[in-house]
């Protein structure tokens, strides 16, 4: 493999990475305690949560990478959307990545 194949690999990583740190952001604010099964609870105390936020990032990843455990997963119509459409943002992204190398 060469120098630049490697670095762009690694590149398309670390934005794959932000990609989903990003949207578990995103989805730490919208996801109510029903749309995701297994979720740890939104604290009443305080705003965040690492737990649940760490809970979310695995679910992204698990998601994204196809393995999908089973352990978490949406309940709701609209998660079950949303989620659809990032793993169609996902794709999209991957097929995207593949090609430019």
């Amino acid at each position: 493999m060469s120098k630049t194949t490697l670095k762009k690999f690694f590149i398309s990583v670390r934005y794959v990475i932000i990609i989903n740190l990003i949207f578990s952001l995103i989805l730490y604010s919208f996801v109510t305690d029903d749309d995701l099964n297994n979720l740890p609870k939104r604290p009443v105390d305080r705003f965040f949560s690492w737990d649940r936020f760490i809970s979310l990032f695995y679910f992204l990843i698990t998601t994204f990478t196809t393995t999908g455990y089973g352990d978490i997963y949406a309940k709701s119509n609209r998660m079950k959307i949303l989620i659809s459409c990032y793993m169609i943002f996902v794709f999209s992204l991957t097929v995207s990545f593949l090609f430019n190398f």
